[in-house]
């Protein structure tokens, strides 16, 4: 079973305080919960401030995803719950 989840790309410009985000992109990606190893909460710019961290994958060959949900919404989508 795979589920669907909204991975996230944030282009920004400048440096230090003054970075501001220019464009928040969107793709859908299809993950197998079984190959997930993490899931991290994290804050994100002003626009989408919870994002999840998620490590898919398996030593030494990981991929670090940044999606939309929450963890617990990940959690849900996996037992079917959603």
């Amino acid at each position: 079973m795979l589920i669907k989840l909204t991975k996230i790309g944030i282009t920004s410009s400048g440096q230090g305080i003054a970075r501001k985000v220019d464009r928040i992109i969107q793709d859908p990606i299809w993950v197998n919960p079984s190959h997930i190893i993490t899931l991290s909460l994290k804050s994100g710019p002003e626009s989408c401030p919870d994002l999840t961290e998620i490590v898919i994958g398996k030593d030494p060959e990981w991929t670090v995803f940044t999606v939309l949900e929450t963890p617990e919404q990940i959690n849900n989508l996996i037992s079917g719950n959603s």
